[in-house]
């Protein structure tokens, strides 16, 4: 019993954690979003639901550690990738090449596109429902399944 009340305790401290880490965090519907570096349409990227919208850094470790997580994600899933203060355009492509990530990117070298979104940290997911609103927002390591459940439960589109 004891170890269930530890648990209990624990489940609760790392939910209440994660809420104070998110409390900035954008809901509703998404803001605009620019191009991606290769000039096509974000907007048309999350226009098939449900899709994401993840933040990342080339710089980040835990991002580095979830690339395989997001690349399956992307091949079932619509969605957009975000480089955050990750350089210039040439930068974001020569990391893109390196780590052999085919994904659509949207450099947000300055952190404009973080600020809007209340992105402090990365990585940072955003999940967004087929009426174009943000329904979920991972903050940190995200798993596939954690993943695949949330895009599958919009995908039901009670």
């Amino acid at each position: 019993m004891k170890y269930i009340r530890e648990l209990f305790f624990i489940v609760i401290f790392i939910g209440l954690l994660q809420m104070f880490m998110q409390r900035d965090m954008h809901s509703g519907a998404v803001p605009g979003l620019p191009n991606t570096i290769n000039g096509q349409e974000s907007v048309s990227l999350i226009s098939r639901k449900p899709a994401i919208i993840y933040f990342w850094g080339s710089w980040c470790g835990i991002c580095a550690t979830i690339q395989g997580t997001i690349s399956a994600i992307l091949k079932d899933y619509s969605g957009v990738t975000v480089a955050l203060r990750s350089g210039n355009d040439a930068d974001v492509l020569g990391y893109l090449q390196n780590n052999k990530l085919d994904w659509q990117v949207i450099n947000d070298h300055d952190g404009a596109l973080a600020e809007t979104f209340g992105v402090s940290a990365v990585p940072a997911v955003f999940i967004i429902a087929s009426d174009g609103e943000i329904s979920f927002v991972t903050l940190g390591y995200v798993t596939e399944i954690g993943l695949r459940l949330r895009l599958w439960w919009l995908a039901l589109d009670f």
